[in-house]
C-alpha cells in the first residue's frame, strides 16, 4: 500500500544562528546513509536502462558521455536528462574504487575522482528520498493518460523540491540546471473533480466553483472535462480567476486511445456511493 505519511523537509525563514540540540549516533546515520545511497545507485541503473542503450559500468566516463547524448528537445526530455546526472555521484560514490559515502550535519555525502574531475553531492537525506520519488514518477509518466502539460509540470515540481534539497554539487559541467515552474502544481496531492460545471463563452472556459474550495493551495482540484468527446484534465493551477482560454485546451488533452475512457486502475478513484442520513451504518 502506498502510505500517506506526512513529509518533512526544513525551511529557513532567518538566517540561521542557533542549532537544535539533537541527540548524535554516528553509526545509525551512516549505515542509513549507505543504505539511502544504494537505493539511489539502483534508481540510476533502472533509470539508464529506460533511457536507451545501458552504459552503466566500470566507468563514470560512461554515464556522463550517456547524458551528453540525451535528446535535449522537450521539457520532458530535458527534466529527465538533468535527474539522471543529478543521480551519478551517488553511482560513482557507490562503485568506482575511489568512492567515499559520509555523513556531516545530517545530509550525505557522496564523492569520487574521476580523472580529473571530482564528482560529488551533498544532499538531505529527506531529498534522497524526494529524488527516488522523482524517478518513480518520471517512469510512470510513460503510461499514464495524463496530459504532457500535466506531467511536465508535476515533473518540474518534483525537480525544483529536489534542487533544493541539494546543498553542494559539482561535476564535469559544475552546476545542475534549474528550470522555470510557472504553474507551481501541488505535487503532494490533487483531487479529482469528474463533474465540473463550466460553461464555454467568449473563447474561454469557465469554472464554477463554491467559495470554500477556491483556495488552491488547500484543494488543488483537477477537472475532469468532457468537450466534444474529448476527455480533458485541467489542473487549477493552469487556470486564471477559474477561466481558461480554449485555445489553451489541446494543452490539456488526455493520452488515450479513444481520447475519452480511463484506464480501469482508475476506477476506485471515482465514487458515487453516498451515506443516506438517518440509516444504520452496519
Amino acid at each position: 500500500m502506498n502510505l500517506l505519511t506526512p513529509e518533512y523537509r526544513q525551511i529557513e525563514l532567518y538566517s540561521k544562528k542557533k542549532i537544535l540540540p539533537v541527540a548524535e549516533d554516528a553509526k545509525t546515520e551512516l549505515a542509513e546513509g549507505r543504505e539511502a545511497v544504494s537505493c539511489l545507485t539502483r534508481t540510476f541503473q533502472h533509470l539508464d536502462n529506460i533511457l536507451g542503450e545501458a552504459a552503466v559500468g566500470d566507468d563514470p566516463n560512461d554515464t556522463w558521455a550517456k547524458y551528453l547524448k540525451l535528446p535535449k528537445r522537450t521539457p520532458m526530455e530535458k527534466l529527465a536528462a538533468e535527474i539522471y546526472r543529478s543521480l551519478r555521484p551517488f553511482h560513482a560514490a557507490a562503485t568506482h574504487a575511489t568512492g567515499r559515502i559520509a555523513i556531516h550535519n545530517g545530509m550525505v555525502k557522496a564523492s569520487s575522482t574521476i580523472g580529473h574531475t571530482a564528482l560529488c553531492i551533498r544532499m538531505t537525506r529527506a531529498g534522497m528520498v524526494l529524488l527516488e520519488s522523482t524517478v518513480a514518477y518520471l517512469l510512470a509518466a510513460a503510461h499514464s493518460p495524463y496530459p504532457e502539460a500535466y506531467e511536465v509540470a508535476m515533473l518540474t515540481r518534483y525537480w525544483v523540491d529536489c534542487y533544493d534539497e541539494i546543498r553542494w554539487y559539482y561535476d564535469e559541467d559544475r552546476a545542475l540546471f534549474q528550470f522555470r515552474d510557472p504553474l507551481r502544481m501541488n505535487r503532494h496531492y490533487r483531487f479529482d473533480c469528474d463533474n465540473p460545471k463550466h460553461d464555454l463563452r467568449g473563447g474561454k472556459v469557465w469554472f464554477e466553483v463554491g467559495a470554500i474550495y477556491r483556495d488552491i493551495v488547500r484543494y488543488p482540484i483537477d477537472f475532469y472535462l468532457h468537450i466534444d468527446e474529448v476527455l480533458y484534465i485541467v489542473p487549477v493551477e493552469a487556470l486564471t480567476d477559474y477561466t481558461l482560454a480554449e485555445t489553451d485546451l489541446p494543452r490539456w488533452r488526455t493520452r488515450l486511445a479513444d481520447s475519452q475512457t480511463l484506464p480501469a486502475r482508475w476506477r476506485p478513484r471515482f465514487t458515487r456511493e453516498e451515506m443516506v442520513p438517518g440509516l444504520p451504518m452496519t
